[in-house]
């Protein structure tokens, strides 16, 4: 199927080769992937990736940030398969992951649909449920995937949903545009924490990917919650009964999640027919994505020290793209799009 971001690039003559390539890259790598995995079936689990290879944007330096997800009782028998699914990943993607901890675990379906917000919803649980949302793939058993976000939705659309109103059906589920905000700050502050506890050691990168891919997810969120007024469907407009009305809105809503978050954003991008907007974003984007293939530039972003950040060319340029991606984003919320706008009025601020 031709995506949204192909579309774009009939309509304005561009290419985007660095977004093709990591595309083609991630196919290849998620084909793999599900060849050594996919045969650790059991109906209660599903391996799923997040990160690059989640996004569609993997390059030949990339990790693989996964987790099993349980979705069923508790077996001491899963730690040893764990073990043995991040070795037969490591086979295929032979970078470790990260040392937070958030990749490359057990992950119990049940903390991700009943600790939502409250005392015992942590930072890396929230982080786990909305990349789980956002970013995430199936290398096995995808029915388990698309069960555990069908009831992690029940809970922000149907459970808690909004108190009902004399003006009409509610369209946009605050509980979910709620968290989708505090993950975009929980992140943010996560950097700055980072920065600190790492006496900035590798800052470079992680500044420039809260720039874009970080950023890009919490379009993402903001356009998944607002799904229901971007792209209603017919059957909602005609429901009988508020319970048949948020059903649709949550399946519209669970459809986004099979969306890449930089499709989805070429798709609200789509209703806007602003070329200019198209181009800072997806250029922008696109160049990112090549610097970052490029082993060179990315230990110079690993490397820079932050009193050099004015004065290093691969930081600065970088930074600068970023302004122009930013900006893109900005008018198509805040001035070209026919109804982010006065969403982002309504529901993004009180």
């Amino acid at each position: 199927m031709t995506s949204a971001i192909n579309e774009l690039e009939g309509r304005l003559g561009k290419e985007w080769t660095a977004i093709a390539k990591a595309r083609k890259k991630t196919d290849e790598i998620l084909a793999r992937l599900e060849e050594r995995v996919g045969e650790l079936r059991d109906a209660n689990l599903s391996v799923v990736v997040t990160g690059s290879l989640g996004r569609g944007e993997t390059r030949d330096d990339s990790d693989a940030d996964w987790m099993l997800i349980v979705d069923g009782p508790s077996n001491p028998d899963h730690a040893a398969l764990s073990r043995e699914i991040g070795r037969r990943i490591k086979e295929v993607v032979p970078k470790d992951v990260g040392p937070t901890g958030t990749f490359g675990q057990i992950v119990p379906s049940h903390d991700l649909i009943h600790y939502i917000a409250g005392t015992r919803d942590s930072n890396e649980n929230l982080t786990r449920r909305i990349l789980l949302l956002s970013e995430s793939r199936a290398i096995s058993n995808k029915i388990v995937r698309e069960r555990v976000i069908r009831n992690v939705l029940a809970r922000y659309v149907v459970l808690d949903r909004s108190v009902p109103s004399k003006r009409g059906r509610h369209t946009v589920p605050h509980f979910l545009l709620n968290d989708v905000f505090r993950y975009w700050r929980t992140i943010a502050s996560d950097y700055a924490s980072k920065m600190w506890e790492r006496n900035r050691k590798e800052w470079g990168i992680r500044n420039i990917k809260l720039r874009f891919s970080r950023k890009l997810l919490f379009v993402w969120g903001i356009l998944a919650a607002l799904s229901g007024e971007l792209w209603p469907s017919d059957e909602m407009a005609t429901a009988s009964n508020e319970e048949e009305y948020l059903l649709l809105l949550l399946n519209l809503i669970r459809e986004q999640t099979d969306v890449s978050p930089l499709n989805l954003l070429a798709q609200a991008v789509q209703q806007t027919n602003d070329n200019e907007i198209a181009d800072s974003i997806f250029s922008s984007y696109d160049h990112f994505l090549d610097v970052l293939a490029d082993p060179i530039a990315r230990e110079k972003l690993a490397t820079v020290q932050f009193e050099d950040a004015p004065t290093d060319e691969t930081y600065d340029d970088l930074r600068e793209t970023s302004r122009k991606f930013r900006e893109g984003i900005t008018s198509l919320f805040f001035d070209a799009h026919p109804k982010l706008p006065k969403l982002i009025r309504d529901y993004g601020v009180f």
